[in-house]
């Protein structure tokens, strides 16, 4: 399928939810009903997940924001707020940095500014390798569980479920992207609407105390913390997470 595919549901201001690494829009669907009760929600598949196209390859997270963006204006929608989960706000930041006009505030859940760190590129290396030996399933059989802090959250299953769907390419493709991503410090700094940053105090994969240092550079920001909660906050802190979002953007 050509383009990105989305869902759309609810009235009121415009809603954008961009989900992250080997994930798909089926990640909202609880959140989405939620928040489709006061907004208008589209939900997304990025290029290469669900029922979105992968791009030519290689590419980088700035061509797939374009790429967002460009969609947003073929489908008309008005200074949407983006809500970016992990990979997802990296794009979002992306999309900010070439399009701050069309962005009516932005939420980083689970995300960073900060690009990734000399270990961490290694640990995509790594992880490239791995996947072009042994494929993506035995990836996903520990990717998935390292984003819980409950090893025996009932949602693993789900998630472990979408996650089976990537493709190679595109695992690969998104992890070569994600290493080489610069730094989005200067874009957050002088982003000018308001932004909401969402973080677990258990999330592994970014650390609370590094979504703190970054949250002192916002123009704008608000940080909520999820207590006992992993990288996966909309499913193991979901009423949460509703509830901070409805009240944030009743507000924005």
């Amino acid at each position: 399928m050509e383009g990105i595919f989305f869902r759309k549901s609810g009235r009121g201001k415009p809603v954008i939810l961009i989900h992250g690494f080997c994930e798909t829009l089926e990640i909202w669907n609880g959140l989405a009903e939620s928040l489709a009760e006061s907004s208008e929600v589209f939900s997304i598949d990025l290029p290469g997940f669900g029922q979105s196209r992968l791009p030519p390859v290689p590419f980088s997270l700035a061509d797939i924001g374009e790429k967002v963006l460009g969609w947003i204006e073929r489908e008309q929608i008005t200074r949407p707020f983006i809500v970016g989960h992990s990979l997802g706000g990296y794009i979002a930041l992306a999309m900010a940095e070439r399009g701050p006009e069309k962005i009516g505030g932005l939420c980083l859940f689970h995300s960073t500014p900060y690009p990734d760190s000399e270990e961490k590129k290694a640990n995509r290396n790594r992880g490239i390798e791995f996947v072009k030996v042994n494929g993506g399933g035995p990836f996903v059989d520990t990717f998935v569980p390292g984003l819980f802090f409950d090893k025996k959250d009932p949602a693993i299953p789900i998630v472990d479920k979408i996650a089976r769907n990537t493709s190679q390419e595109t695992l690969l493709a998104y992890t070569a992207a994600m290493r080489d991503r610069p730094t989005s410090i200067d874009i957050f700094k002088k982003f000018e609407r308001p932004v909401l940053i969402l973080v677990g105090d258990k999330d592994a994969v970014i650390p609370l105390e590094s979504v703190q240092e970054y949250a002192r550079l916002a123009n704008n920001g608000l940080v909520q913390i999820l207590n006992g909660a992993g990288h996966m906050g909309m499913f193991e802190q979901p009423l949460r997470v509703r509830d901070i979002l409805k009240g944030f953007l009743s507000g924005a």
